[in-house]
């Protein structure tokens, strides 16, 4: 599944959506790689940064969520550490080596980040978008 930004994703915080962009281009770059686009060690390093990335804005999300004081933050922190635990079984999967598996791996986990992201800001990040836009006035 391929995804763009689009504003219709924007929960109001510039940093939350600068974050969600990024998640964007490194979820195309490990499709990419799927593609054959990309060799082993910048499909590490995709997934590396993607991992990291991911640790500090589910951050810089849950500490906005608290700090507007987004009822729904203790669930929505539950979904980030399932997809934490998640990147991290891939990462340590994925640095056994580089072959046709981890290849088929990184297939799929970039066609499900894609859908996961997607869908986790539709119908997870939107539910705090008022908190947020009611913080700011």
């Amino acid at each position: 599944m391929s995804i763009a930004w689009n504003e219709a994703l924007a929960v109001g915080d510039p940093s939350i959506d600068s974050d969600h962009r990024r998640m964007i281009v490194l979820i195309a770059e490990l499709e990419a790689a799927a593609g054959g686009e990309l060799d082993c060690a910048a499909i590490g390093r995709t997934l590396r940064d993607l991992s990291e990335l991911c640790r500090d804005h589910f951050a810089r999300e849950e500490a906005l969520q608290r700090a507007v004081g987004f009822p729904e933050a203790d669930a929505h922190r539950t979904a980030h550490d399932m997809l934490l635990k998640r990147l991290d079984a891939v990462l340590a999967h994925y640095a056994d080596g580089c072959d046709e598996v981890r290849s088929g791996i990184v297939r799929t986990l970039g066609d499900s980040l894609a859908t996961w992201l997607v869908s986790h800001i539709v119908n997870n990040d939107m539910e705090f978008k008022p908190y947020v836009a009611g913080a700011g006035q």
